[in-house]
């Protein structure tokens, strides 16, 4: 995903709409702040899950979130 469709997607999932250069990193800096905090939560959730089929849900969204910090982490040092 590019970077530019990575910030419209999480603009769309959070509701942000920054208007300048700065206001954009400040964005996704939140935007990775609140992936982060998502993830710790699924994280909980996968240590106290039994279902097999759950367990492996929650682990394919902690690996799609830590990806999507990861990109959000290299379009700001971009």
């Amino acid at each position: 995903m590019s970077g530019s469709k990575f910030l419209a997607k999480m603009q769309e999932l959070f509701g942000f709409t920054p208007q300048t250069d700065e206001s954009k990193k400040k964005a996704i800096k939140e935007i990775v702040t609140k992936l982060k905090l998502r993830r710790i939560e699924l994280k909980k959730e996968l240590k106290e899950e039994c279902d097999v089929i759950k367990r492996e849900a929650l682990k394919d969204s902690i690996k799609i979130i830590k990806r999507q910090i990861k990109k959000g982490k290299d379009i700001l040092d971009a």
